[in-house]
């Protein structure tokens, strides 16, 4: 195993292969990627924005998504402030968005860095780090067996949890305690080519068609309601699914889920650096967005593609430069996502005394 590297990325996923990738194919030689899998009951962020594909292209992989399993969708139909809403690609002539199947995504990302040179050190958790001459000296456990690395470069691509962030003492701003109380259903009903949402006084409903014909449904929530009012249980759960005005008309309250309701993190917050010597963060470590926005996945690779000039300016010349404008980027996506949080927040109003809404109102106006 080698222990000296250009660059040292903190996590696998989609924001942490692209930014492999790209940072490859700029230049850069000796890459290693630090992945410490979590065991799940199933993936969650199926639905994906439609310019997933060019990134996907400047990223030199196959953007023939459809022979990787994955779907086409169309449309996505709200029922939100009391109005029902098709929003169809179509009319926005962007293409179409995508259903993916997220353990094979990411797992073909996982591939290509590794075909592409770089070294994924699996399971590997950072103990420690430090930065020592210009250089990055990381104590790892990897396999059971204590190492030593050192980097010219990091990257945080460890998503909310923010390890790297974390341990240089960088702020991040928190904007909800939102959860996703998810479940797969063997059947999609009627949501083929569509992803769902409705609102409810509690929180919002989403479900999708999953690439195999099943379905993820899931009820979203702050965490003290959903431990206040048992939303866990499953017949709670059923309960409130049955009393939908939408969804239960795309997706029938009979079936049963395929595995037990399981709990996702899913709150928006953003660290307040997007960049510094020697480090960047990319992904949900930079800034993780309201699942409404369905901008998970295409926001991780772009974020990714801007990463490489970052990482390549300081391993050239110690240059920040690229890092400023890269924190730029950030910041102008960060504000644009906020105005549209409290837009679409805001024009619920049928429940503004219910504390998953109040909270959200009381966040707009401070």
């Amino acid at each position: 195993m080698a222990t000296d590297f250009d660059l040292v990325i903190l996590g696998a996923g989609p924001a942490g292969c692209a930014t492999a990738l790209a940072a490859i194919a700029a230049g850069v030689e000796r890459v290693a990627i630090l992945d410490r899998p979590t065991r799940q009951a199933f993936r969650v962020g199926e639905s994906a924005a439609p310019d997933i594909a060019d990134k996907l292209r400047l990223l030199g992989i196959s953007d023939d998504l459809s022979a990787r399993g994955h779907r086409p969708y169309y449309t996505n139909l709200s029922l939100w402030a009391g109005e029902r809403r098709f929003d169809d690609f179509l009319h926005r002539s962007t293409g179409d968005g995508w259903h993916l199947d997220r353990e094979r995504f990411d797992e073909d990302l996982r591939l290509a860095s590794c075909e592409r040179g770089a070294q994924l050190l699996t399971p590997a958790v950072l103990k420690s780090l430090r930065w020592d001459s210009g250089e990055w000296q990381l104590k790892i456990t990897y396999q059971g067996k204590r190492h030593l690395l050192s980097c010219r470069y990091l990257v945080d691509a460890s998503g909310r949890g923010a390890s790297l962030g974390r341990r240089l003492g960088i702020e991040r701003k928190r904007l909800d305690d939102l959860v996703a109380v998810a479940c797969k259903l063997p059947n999609a009903g009627r949501l083929e080519g569509m992803t769902l949402v409705e609102s409810v006084a509690d929180g919002w409903w989403y479900a999708t068609r999953l690439p195999d014909g099943s379905a993820l449904l899931a009820l979203m929530s702050d965490v003290a309601i959903i431990q206040q009012k048992g939303l866990r249980k499953g017949e709670i759960f059923s309960a409130l699914w049955a009393q939908t005005e939408e969804l239960q008309q795309w997706l029938q309250p009979s079936q049963r889920p395929t595995r037990s309701l399981t709990c996702f993190a899913a709150h928006s917050g953003f660290v307040t650096r997007a960049a510094g010597p020697g480090w960047i963060a990319v992904g949900d470590a930079l800034a993780a967005f309201d699942p409404l926005t369905s901008s998970g996945i295409s926001n991780a690779l772009g974020d990714a593609l801007a990463a490489a000039p970052v990482i390549t300016d300081w391993l050239h010349r110690s240059g920040l430069q690229a890092a400023e404008q890269y924190a730029f980027r950030a910041n102008r996506g960060i504000n644009r996502f906020l105005r549209e949080w409290q837009g679409q927040y805001g024009l619920e109003q049928r429940w503004s005394d219910h504390p998953f809404w109040a909270r959200r109102r009381e966040v707009m106006l401070s």
